[in-house]
């Protein structure tokens, strides 16, 4: 595996963003359509059970090449999103749009 300061600018801030996000204690959750990537995320108010919001849309590709390069894993199935804030126009709140769980796996600064 590639040193994450190898990656390019998107694939290191989607992995500093899960380091961050991730050390919530809950999980972190993609929502793809076919160009963009929805990050969704645990935010640190109303304590440990605190909402969910839409963090940043990546390109797909983004993901793709994480993925590939070994820096994050996602989660085996589609899986229903807990709610969260944000523009609501946005289409990652489409009710029937699942997503998955995306985690960080080991990265070499």
């Amino acid at each position: 595996m590639a040193k994450a300061a190898t990656y390019r600018p998107a694939v290191r801030d989607l992995i500093n963003l899960l380091a961050f996000r991730s050390s919530f204690g809950r999980p972190c959750y993609i929502k793809r359509n076919s160009r963009h990537a929805a990050l969704i995320v645990p935010e640190l108010r109303d304590g440990a059970d605190g909402p969910y919001a839409h963090l940043k849309t990546f390109d797909r590709a983004t993901i793709h090449e994480a993925l590939v390069l070994g820096a994050v894993a996602l989660g085996p199935d589609l899986v229903d999103v807990p709610s969260f804030a944000g523009n609501r126009s946005h289409w990652a709140f489409e009710p029937a749009h699942q997503g998955r769980t995306i985690k960080l796996k080991q990265v070499s600064a």
